[in-house]
């Protein structure tokens, strides 16, 4: 049965989660109040999966959430798109330890609290590192104030912390990079609404604006290591665990929409053997090569040439989702698309993937030299 493993795996880790899924309306669920998928997500969807159990955590593999995503994506894109952008920053979190050592607190805190963390992080800008960033940061007595904004950021009206990075000229003259966080309820934090497409608005992905947020200093945590410090393979790995981690979730949650349409196809046994056939073999193809990923992040695997691996698996992915819905598209026919919302709705989602950074254009270089 298609996508079982991954429902194994979902149940395994959500239980609650998964029984309501499956029987939920899907266009219900992404048509209706964002704040509903928030607080599913907080109360059955275990913020805390990709937290160490030293530190009250799960402890689960990049393997297991690449299948649950895969799963979610199928029966929700929006909660999906939220789990994504929650799930990158926090594991991208925990496996930075190395780099910045005072995150452990704040992990901590997160799985103590069930807290859902949004991604203000640059990953929306193009051919930026994740960690870069535009915020303004100025130290003064009582900590760090900081001024600037992000959009899309998901979760933007249910978010419990906003993580964000910034970069800092300390007094001794040296450029640091940091991970800074802020609370939901300041006041000097501020929303607008920006998203205005019918698709994946149930995420609630819109903009975040920082007007004079004072961060305390135990909520702004610095790099131990500069890459001057590092040799010329590990640079970057602070960004690259972060950017790693983005490639393999945002990947498995598009592959689960395009898994639903290909499943509606495939039980209607609709079109030729040789049509069925070809969708499984993308199918297939694309899971094994998120799984690849999935073990190589199991390895520890940060370096540049693993983020250019990432990036080159996701857009194998990519091209394979837009294969997989496409096709799958066609052989439901016209008599589906006139008589199910849903099917036009996932072939629209399926296509947004195109639009998460890194962009192919701007990792062209980069992959070239990565890579050949």
């Amino acid at each position: 049965m298609l996508l079982q493993e991954e429902r194994n795996t979902a149940f395994k880790w959500m239980p609650e989660m998964v029984s309501f899924l499956e029987t939920a309306s899907l266009l219900d669920l992404e048509r209706g109040e964002s704040r509903r998928l928030a607080d599913l997500f907080r109360k059955f969807g275990q913020p805390a999966l990709t937290i160490g159990k030293e530190l009250g955590g799960a402890g689960a593999s990049a393997l297991d959430m690449a299948q649950l995503h895969t799963w979610v994506g199928a029966h929700c894109p929006s909660l999906a798109i939220m789990m994504t952008m929650h799930h990158h920053t926090v594991a991208g979190m925990m496996a930075a330890r190395h780099f910045f050592p005072d995150i452990q607190g704040l992990l901590a805190m997160i799985a103590r609290d069930n807290l859902l963390v949004a991604s203000g992080f640059a990953e929306g800008r193009t051919n930026t590192p994740i960690l870069a960033s535009t915020m303004a940061v100025q130290k003064t007595l009582g900590g760090y104030l900081v001024n600037g904004s992000k959009k899309p950021c998901t979760m933007t009206h249910h978010f419990d912390l906003i993580t964000f990075g910034v970069n800092y000229m300390a007094p001794q003259g040296q450029p640091q990079i940091g991970i800074g966080v802020g609370f939901a309820a300041d006041p000097s934090i501020e929303r607008k609404e920006f998203w205005s497409v019918p698709h994946l608005q149930a995420a609630d992905s819109h903009e975040v604006i920082f007007n004079n947020l004072m961060v305390p200093e135990a909520m702004m945590c610095f790099s131990a290591a500069v890459d001057d410090q590092l040799d010329e393979a590990q640079q970057g790995t602070g960004n690259h665990l972060f950017a790693i981690w983005f490639q393999l979730l945002a990947s498995a949650s598009y592959l689960g929409m395009a898994s639903a349409l290909a499943s509606r196809a495939l039980t209607g046994k609709k079109g030729s053997q040789e049509d069925r056939a070809l969708l499984l073999i993308d199918l297939q193809g694309a899971t094994m090569a998120l799984r690849g990923l999935a073990a190589s992040i199991d390895d520890n695997r940060f370096l540049r040439s693993d983020l250019a691996r990432a990036q080159a698996t996701r857009f194998a992915i990519q091209d394979a989702v837009n294969r997989i819905s496409t096709r799958a598209f066609e052989i439901l026919g016209g008599m589906a698309f006139m008589s199910s919302e849903e099917v036009a709705y996932l072939l629209v989602a399926t296509r947004l993937l195109a639009f998460h950074p890194t962009s192919r254009l701007a990792s062209t270089a980069f992959l070239c030299e990565q890579l050949s």
